[in-house]
């Protein structure tokens, strides 16, 4: 009963969530188990001393570039020319952009905020405000789908799993999320207008303008598959790289930028650490309450189906009150030893994980996605909140394809 005062009490007086993990974890190995004191630092050490978190500060660092250059616009205009004259084909470019982003930066929010400042503007004209709102809160979290995600990179380091092998699972899914979307953006539109010429020789010039930022995902996704670098020297080169045509081709960048992007780096990357650190200790002390396999007992006459519908359930709703990395720390130690014992590939069950706290990004009451299109766009929570439904009920869809027919990602 302590432990779980020490636990919620701190978010209800709306403390970081990392406070009610390291005072209710710390609680029950010192006072509960007798466990020294100094063990719950080296605890908190071990979590982030992982090679394979290294990638995350990369990515970020790549990502804060990207949004403060116009390689993001630039990869924007990459799309818009050769989709003119397609119905919906403004948002039909969004969505590509966050996928294309997604493959550069990993992060749901910074998508959400570069993609929908850059185009906000003509989607709207084109298909509403409400319309607009919906579509960038929710694109936005195809970021954290389509590889190299950090949701992916948190998962992987909690549960032991192989992070190129994620990353190669995950691909399949966020383009055929992208193409649901797509197809539900054509059935919404409103018929191409004759004003909207499809010129051959911008498209070209705009492809060949955003052809430096074009390439990142392909040398980054190519190198992670083609096995010549890991995923943690693949965000060092993404950060390098992105700084090298930020500064040599596009002469965009100079050292205030630098250091702007590098303390945004510090801050996010501190934020995330902070938390897998205080998981750390909260996991051993539920592993050491023995609560993985009592749940474990407690679920174990449900079939495969009714589980996997447990766990999709419980991470919706997690997802709609935590932030991504908070669920997964949480989350995944209790369900993947479960799901095993189900003989759910925990691959199979990374992507379940992914894309349901992909959705909670966009899920009220506090999914990111919705505080940064507010803060941007400045419009009413209840607008926004109002603008995403049918975009949640498009991830729904997919959520079950994926869930029930695993066959489609995991032959990669």
């Amino acid at each position: 009963m302590i432990t779980l005062l020490f636990l919620f009490v701190p978010l209800m007086l709306g403390f970081p969530i990392y406070t009610g993990l390291l005072l209710s974890g710390g609680y029950l190995l010192i006072f509960g188990y007798g466990v020294p004191a100094d063990m719950l630092v080296t605890s908190m050490f071990d979590g982030v001393a992982k090679f394979s978190l290294s990638a995350v500060p990369f990515f970020l660092f790549a990502g804060c570039v990207m949004e403060r250059t116009s390689i993001a616009a630039r990869l924007v205009g990459c799309f818009t020319p050769w989709l003119i004259r397609a119905r919906g084909g403004i948002s039909i470019a969004a969505v590509c952009a966050n996928e294309v982003f997604g493959a550069m930066s990993g992060s749901a929010p910074a998508a959400a905020g570069t993609i929908g400042k850059a185009m906000f503007p003509i989607v709207s004209k084109d298909s509403g405000e409400s319309f607009a709102l919906g579509l960038f809160a929710s694109c936005g979290a195809l970021a954290i789908i389509m590889p190299p995600s950090i949701n992916m990179i948190i998962f992987a380091t909690s549960t032991n799993v192989s992070i190129s092998r994620l990353f190669k699972a995950g691909i399949i899914p966020a383009l055929i999320i992208g193409l649901f979307l797509s197809a539900y953006l054509v059935k919404k539109s409103k018929p191409v207008s004759p004003d909207n010429k499809f010129d051959i020789n911008y498209a070209m010039k705009s492809l060949w303008r955003g052809l430096p930022a074009l390439s990142l995902p392909v040398l980054i996704l190519g190198g992670i598959y083609g096995g010549i670098f890991t995923p943690s020297e693949a965000g060092a080169i993404s950060a390098v790289y992105a700084l090298i045509v930020a500064k040599f081709i596009f002469n965009e960048i100079n050292w205030k930028i630098i250091i702007a992007c590098l303390r945004d780096t510090v801050k996010l990357t501190g934020q995330i650490f902070i938390l897998i650190a205080a998981s750390t200790v909260f996991s051993q002390a539920l592993a050491i309450a023995q609560v993985p396999a009592m749940l474990g007992n407690a679920l174990s006459g449900l079939s495969e189906v009714s589980f996997l519908v447990l766990m999709n359930i419980v991470l919706l709703i997690a997802g709609a009150f935590f932030d991504p990395t908070s669920a997964i720390l949480i989350l995944a130690p209790v369900f993947i030893p479960i799901s095993a014992t189900h003989g759910i590939d925990p691959i199979h069950a990374g992507i379940i994980f992914t894309i349901n706290l992909a959705i909670g990004m966009f899920t009220p009451p506090f999914g990111l996605n919705l505080f940064v299109i507010q803060g941007i766009f400045n419009k009413p929570m209840e607008v926004i909140a109002k603008s995403i439904v049918p975009f949640f009920f498009v991830y729904l869809v997919c959520l079950v394809i994926f869930t029930f027919c695993p066959q489609l990602y995991m032959w990669l």
